[in-house]
């Protein structure tokens, strides 16, 4: 089933209130640590999403130690034999 976007920042919000509250953090000490403000994390954590910026979930992550995570949304391209691949394509 494919996920709106929508759907998404709400899932990713909502994950983030339990790994945040699941390590004793207020929304404060993210906001004093990150510089995002309150209003942005809430609204992450209420499935808005409004004002996060690709660069606020980066230092939200981080500051919650789940930025190597994050890297996993777009894997390392694994090796290729472009002779297999020439050969798909025919």
């Amino acid at each position: 089933i494919l996920m709106t976007n929508f759907d998404t920042i709400a899932l990713l919000g909502r994950r983030f209130r339990t790994y945040r509250k699941a390590l004793h953090v207020s929304q404060r000490q993210l906001h004093e640590k990150t510089g995002v403000s309150l209003f942005t994390i809430s609204s992450f954590e209420n499935g808005k999403g409004q004002g996060l910026s690709l660069s606020h979930l980066l230092s939200l992550l981080n500051a919650l130690g789940l930025d190597e995570s994050f890297l996993d949304l777009v894997p390392d391209i694994p090796a290729i034999d472009p002779e297999k691949m020439w050969n798909k394509k025919r």
